[in-house]
């Protein structure tokens, strides 16, 4: 058994990266010494891992077996690594993380960046994207999500509440408004966002709830593009606040009915439960959240 740990390792590396090749480039060894890695653990286990065509491969039911335990060695050594360093300032691996695309232009960006600075040795690798997307089937480390934990057997921590505002174009609000309370919104053109309801929620001053039908025919699934149209006077929209900040001070955008509350959406880092936690994993969740695991505030 210890003499294959090694070929282990690469196996695991071969189905992170997704290609022979590039596996290769990562560990610093031939592409033939990946495919003798391979084979040498297909002839141990009696039995294929993978299925290869010319340009990609799939897993074997073994394989996806064999996988899962190369994940947990991996992190064990890691883990045994990291507990015997002084600081993690030498955390090192790969880490590949998918993103809604919400967070961009957000304080976010500057807290990966910290954490890309610190952690030269981490190979990062971020995917924006608003699908719901499968940890496992994709081979995603963390994922981080607007709203509820969907499946039990993924681990979960709040990174932010994200703050929403109700905007509109001068030129929109001078020809539907002016918007003095919610009544004034019905029937009126909003621009909506794929995925979430056609409701949107306002709290009033006094804590009153109302529901507003959003009226239209255009819904979008890019953020920057509900921004784009709502400047551009196709409706009224609600996007996160950090999108629209530069907007309402030019003047393009203007907040309509500021007394009352848009609820804030959970934005939530989403991870796999491991027998061994993978400590690159956790470093990177305290740090969206505000702080790593030396108990540092990061801005």
């Amino acid at each position: 058994m210890i003499e294959h740990l090694k070929s282990i390792a690469v196996f695991a590396e071969v189905v992170h990266s997704g290609q022979f090749r590039v596996a290769a480039d990562r560990l610093k060894i031939t592409p033939s010494a990946v495919s003798y890695h391979i084979r040498t653990l297909e002839e141990a286990v009696g039995t294929p891992l993978l299925y290869r065509s010319t340009r990609r491969f799939t897993l074997t039911a073994s394989g996806e077996k064999l996988f899962k335990s190369a994940e947990l060695m991996l992190n064990a050594a890691q883990a045994g690594f990291s507990s015997a360093q002084p600081s993690r300032a030498g955390l090192s691996g790969h880490l590949k993380v998918t993103l809604t695309t919400a967070l961009s232009h957000s304080f976010i960006s500057r807290r990966i960046t910290g954490f890309v600075l610190d952690h030269p040795n981490v190979d990062l690798h971020l995917h924006f994207d608003n699908r719901e997307t499968d940890l496992v089937a994709e081979g995603i480390d963390i994922a981080i999500r607007i709203g509820k934990l969907r499946d039990s057997s993924l681990l979960c921590k709040l990174i932010w509440d994200m703050p929403r505002i109700l905007v509109a174009s001068p030129e929109f609000v001078q020809r539907h408004g002016p918007f003095e309370g919610p009544e004034d919104l019905r029937g009126v053109t909003w621009i909506r966002f794929a995925s979430m309801e056609n409701q949107r929620t306002l709290y009033a001053p006094n804590g009153t709830k109302i529901q507003i039908e959003q009226a239209g025919n255009l819904t979008v699934n890019s953020i920057e593009a509900m921004v784009d149209l709502t400047i551009y006077g196709a409706g009224l929209s609600s996007p996160p606040t950090h999108f629209v900040e530069s907007k309402l001070t030019s003047g393009e955008l203007v907040a309509c009915l500021t007394d009352h509350r848009i609820p804030d959406l959970p934005v939530y880092a989403i991870w796999h439960r491991t027998t061994v936690p993978n400590l690159v994993v956790r470093e990177f969740i305290d740090r969206l959240a505000g702080t790593s695991a030396d108990g540092k505030t990061h801005e």
